[in-house]
């Protein structure tokens, strides 16, 4: 029953972006994030290497700014670290769900953290979200050594929402002009899974009901300055990093990396774009991150750590 209930509110999520008449609202939404807040007790790798959890990055923080740090096993060590931001609609995720995730890039030597950070429930925002995401990049940074990190090989990942969150720290490591930004954390590189870029045209669908827009979007949804300041679209000229975003045919939100890959396109930026054509069910919106098992999710990952690996050659 409650699969069934996820799979009405989904399609229903789909029909509000492709134009059906179907309105989103708040109830839908919730009925489609629901699963995400539950942390799932499935085995991983990530749960057999060295590690340690929950640790704060904010002094007298509460329980969602805490970051889970991963080590991978002496023997494959690369000495870099993969730093994952997970998604859930801006209102829902938890870091925990990533470890399948976590657990493919251990097993190529790299360190993982999984961050987490508090989620918009119309007191805390976007805005909030950025915040703690930058205290904890700066957090990992100042303290990498007591951590056992290395600060000059970390590269930053996200999915769906957290795409849009790790892209916006990275642009704000190369422009000191952007409201929000890490002071001394700096990127190897961006990889982003179906990510949400032009933050601001969220405000403008007219197929969520104001009450869905107001909750995953935050109190400020109706105010275009602040949903730009936001966006990541605003500043992505200001960024010549290492970039690379993966969607997939059956990706609801894809016209979002079709999107980052045409600004990157206009300015001869360099990016590494991987759209996946299956038409499977199963290869949908953050496949990777949520199956890392399916062939196609295989394919991307092996994509994305080639693209750290080719980074950290260029040392």
């Amino acid at each position: 029953m409650k699969r069934t209930l996820f799979t009405l509110a989904f399609l229903s999520f789909l029909c509000g972006l492709t134009g059906c008449s179907i309105k989103v609202t708040k109830p839908i939404l919730k009925m489609m994030v629901a699963g995400t807040n539950k942390v799932k007790a499935e085995a991983a790798y990530a749960d057999s290497v060295e590690k340690k959890l929950n640790v704060p990055y904010v002094d007298g923080g509460v329980s969602a700014q805490v970051v889970d740090i991963y080590y991978a096993p002496a023997d494959v060590r690369k000495d870099a670290v993969l730093i994952d931001i997970h998604g859930g609609f801006y209102v829902a995720g938890k870091r925990e769900n990533n470890r399948r995730f976590a657990s493919v890039f251990l097993k190529e030597g790299f360190d993982v953290v999984l961050l987490e950070y508090r989620v918009n429930d119309g007191v805390t925002d976007v805005e909030d979200e950025l915040r703690d995401c930058a205290a904890a990049l700066d957090y990992l940074t100042v303290h990498a050594d007591e951590l056992g990190l290395n600060p000059d090989r970390m590269f930053l990942t996200g999915d769906s929402a957290g795409g849009h969150l790790a892209l916006y720290m990275a642009e704000g490591t190369e422009n000191p002009a952007m409201p929000i930004r890490p002071a001394v954390f700096k990127s190897r590189g961006a990889m982003l899974n179906c990510p949400a870029y032009d933050f601001a045209s969220f405000a403008k669908v007219e197929r969520f009901s104001k009450g869905a827009r107001a909750w995953f979007l935050g109190p400020r949804y109706e105010n275009d300055a602040w949903m730009k300041s936001i966006s990541p679209r605003t500043f992505i000229d200001s960024y010549h990093g290492p970039l690379l975003v993966s969607t997939c045919l059956r990706d609801f939100i894809r016209s979002e990396s079709v999107l980052l890959k045409a600004d990157c396109d206009a300015r001869t930026s360099p990016l590494t774009f991987i759209d996946v054509s299956s038409t499977d069910k199963q290869i949908g919106h953050v496949h990777n991150v949520t199956a890392p098992d399916l062939p196609e999710s295989q394919n991307v990952n092996a994509r994305m750590i080639q693209f750290m690996n080719e980074c950290l050659a260029l040392d």
